[in-house]
């Protein structure tokens, strides 16, 4: 697939190829698979792609069983997300991360796999959280702990995870801010002084890319990967939390 090509070529071959060896020679035979949550909708040229590829629907049923809430997905889901977001950080502002000390609000496995991954190129980490459980094991990590609604510490960029934190606004926070949620807020029509940031209230609005490919950009391997989860994860009989470990043994490197 061609970096510069933002529709899906034909065949799919190499964009999924998890689903294809989860399939073999089998054909899902017109067969829709829905998913809800907070994952957004596939973009219509790849939904399509996918149901002539594959003869299969994959569509966004808010009825729907939530994909993230998938022990097995969520894991893989986080790491991807966070070496998108946080590539995206980077390249869209020139921040240098080591040395670097960037807040993470919110809780779940995606504020845990941003944390590990900060840390690992050399960022200090501030967590902020409400959550008694995540606070603890934030602690006992050594790392710095505030509440949601009480930020102190001084940062160079926050980033928000989309769960446990009710109440804020990425438009309404100072400084360098980053929407990391499955569906990054919209501030299209605020002022842009680079490509990717927005100019806010307080400060500037980096924009994140989605999670799983769109029709308006070329598709980052993060995008590619992500998309093939998904519809893996969506083909599994007994679904990806299957005691039979099919869907995990699959996604293991």
């Amino acid at each position: 697939m061609s970096s510069s090509q933002p529709t899906p070529a034909s065949p799919l071959v190499d964009a999924l190829p998890l689903t294809r060896r989860l399939l073999g020679a089998r054909t899902l035979d017109a067969r829709a698979l829905p998913y809800g949550g907070a994952l957004p909708a596939l973009a219509p040229t790849w939904r399509a792609a996918i149901a002539a590829e594959l003869g299969a629907d994959v569509v966004h049923d808010p009825g729907a069983p939530d994909p993230l809430a998938s022990r097995v997905f969520g894991i893989l889901y986080s790491r991807l997300r966070a070496e998108q977001v946080v590539r995206a950080l980077s390249a869209r502002t020139n921040l240098t991360l080591a040395g670097s000390t960037v807040r993470v609000v919110g809780d779940g496995p995606l504020a845990g796999a941003l944390t590990a991954l900060l840390r690992r190129l050399g960022a200090g980490v501030v967590r902020a959280t409400d959550d008694p459980v995540e606070r603890l094991e934030a602690v006992l990590d050594g790392l710095r702990v505030e509440r949601t609604d009480a930020p102190r510490a001084l940062v160079h960029a926050t980033l928000l995870t989309g769960l446990g934190h009710d109440g804020l606004v990425a438009t309404a926070l100072e400084g360098l801010v980053a929407d990391a949620s499955p569906r990054p807020v919209d501030a299209a029509d605020a002022p842009s002084p680079r490509p990717h940031v927005r100019s806010i209230a307080k400060g500037s609005l980096v924009e994140m890319p989605s999670p799983l490919p769109t029709d308006t950009e070329a598709p980052t391997s993060a995008q590619r990967r992500l998309l093939d989860a998904l519809v893996a994860a969506l083909i599994v009989d007994g679904g990806p939390d299957d005691a039979r470990g099919v869907f995990a043994e699959a996604v293991t490197p």
